[in-house]
Formats: C-alpha cells, structure tokens, sequence
C-alpha cells in the first residue's frame, strides 16, 4: 500500500501547520507511506524535531520552513524550499480560530483568520496544483470542518472561512477528476489538538488527530468530501433533513456549552 501510495502522490509531500495537531499526523502518517515532506509552520524548534523524528523512523527527506502563512508574501520561503522538488501531495493544514460575538473579535485576528484559513490554502493549491495537473498525478487536502456546514453563532467568521474551504475543495475535486489529481476536503468534528485551547473550548466529543488523519488519507482519491467519526457523519447526515435554523440553533447551543472561557 504504501508503494502505490507513493507512488501517486509522492515522492514529496508539502503539509502546512505541521508543529502540531493534525498539521504533524498528517506529516507522520504521509512519512509512514514513504513520502518525503516539507514541514511548514511558524515554529522552527518543533518543527526540525519533527524533521528528525521522520528521518529517524521512516528513512524519509526533510525540509523545514518556518514561515508565517498569514504574511503576505508567505510563498517566496516555501518556493526557495522546494525548488527542484516534485511535490505530489499537499495538504492544507494549518488553521486559527477564535471564539465569540463577531463585532467584539480583534480585527487583526479576523484578518488572521481569513489569511490563515482561506488566502493560505488558495495560494498554495494554485502554487502546486498546475505541476500536478501537468504529470497527471497528485493530491490535494484542504481541511474543512463540520463547522462549515452551517452558520453558527459564537463562530460565524470560522464557519464561514471553513464554508469556504469545503465548497472550494468540492468543486475543485470535480474540476481535476478528469486530470488525474485527487482532491480531498475531510471536515472533522472536534479533535484533541492546540486548536481547541486557541479557540476557548473543551474537547466534548473530541476525536483523535491520528484517526482524523489515517480516515482521510484512506478516503483521498476515493471521496471528494468526508466527515471522520460516526457521531460527526451521522450529525451532518441528519442536517440535510433539518431546517437551517435548526442547525445553525443546534450548533450554536453545542459551541456555547463548549466555551471555556467568557
């Protein structure tokens, strides 16, 4: 498995958001496969011990960029990086969040959020995306999240920039079928990373990095969209059948039960 793996969507994998939570599963589990991989996140000490973990355990390549995706010229270090490198994967990763009344929020985390979640993404799928469509081969993982499936309070600027994420990744799934690339949008529920205690919340109903990431990366060339854990995939299913302002009141009363902090 991991041979064909490789050889579809190797010999290197670029995964941003690699210095923790899915970001590094992602990063471990396409290793484990045989692929090498850019590592890209702020923070250069979690990241080259990352880089040495790899390397020791799966006998793969390494190559760290500490760059900030948000900043507006974030391609220039992660270009330089992977020069003369044939990137078959890549994986969108890296996210942000904050929880609260919208007009109360930060404008600069707002910025951050819409750069971080949605810019960052784009960017680097038109970065990557056109080497692939050329060799006809590659993937491409955008990370969604059961929260862009519906407006919630509380999270209105998140869902909507993980809106954005899931219809992007959906429809550039059918645009590059024809082409031989793969395009995978997993929308997990709740996972036990950083991101929780950015965001303000608990873990109710958490699932685990590694299965997010083992159930997306078994589903990537099979399904455009998935939604890892029974509980998530039954929630999503029973909202086709609900009325939007049941959802989004639902969603809004499970994200306010989970806020850490006021």
């Amino acid at each position: 498995m991991s041979n064909d793996f490789a050889q579809r969507y190797g010999p290197w994998a670029l995964v941003t958001g690699a210095s923790s939570g899915i970001g590094r599963e992602f990063a471990r589990q396409a290793a484990a496969r045989g692929l090498n991989v850019v590592l890209t996140a702020r923070r250069a000490d979690r990241l080259e011990a990352l880089a040495d973990e790899l390397a020791m355990r799966h006998a793969v390549d390494t190559r760290v960029v500490a760059v900030d995706l948000c900043y507006d010229d974030f391609l220039t270090p992660i270009r330089a990086a992977t020069t003369g490198l044939e990137v078959g994967l890549l994986v969108n990763s890296a996210g942000f969040s904050r929880t609260g009344p919208l007009l109360d929020m930060d404008p600069d985390d707002m910025t951050r959020m819409l750069n971080l979640n949605c810019r960052a993404p784009l960017l680097l799928t038109r970065e990557f995306g056109p080497a692939m469509r050329a060799r006809r081969r590659g993937g491409v993982v955008i990370v969604a999240s059961v929260a862009g499936f519906v407006g919630t309070p509380l999270w209105s600027l998140y869902a909507a920039t993980k809106g954005f994420d899931l219809l992007l990744g959906e429809g550039l799934a059918a645009e590059l079928r024809g082409d031989g690339v793969d395009v995978l949008t997993p929308a997990p529920g709740t996972t036990r990373t950083e991101f929780l205690d950015l965001a303000g919340l608990d873990d109710f109903m958490a699932l685990d990095a590694a299965d997010v990431v083992a159930h997306a990366l078994t589903r990537l060339g099979r399904s455009d969209v998935v939604v890892p854990g029974w509980f998530y995939r039954g929630g999503t299913l029973a909202m086709r059948f609900l009325p939007r302002a049941v959802n989004r009141a639902v969603f809004g009363r499970v994200l306010a039960a989970m806020r850490t902090e006021e």
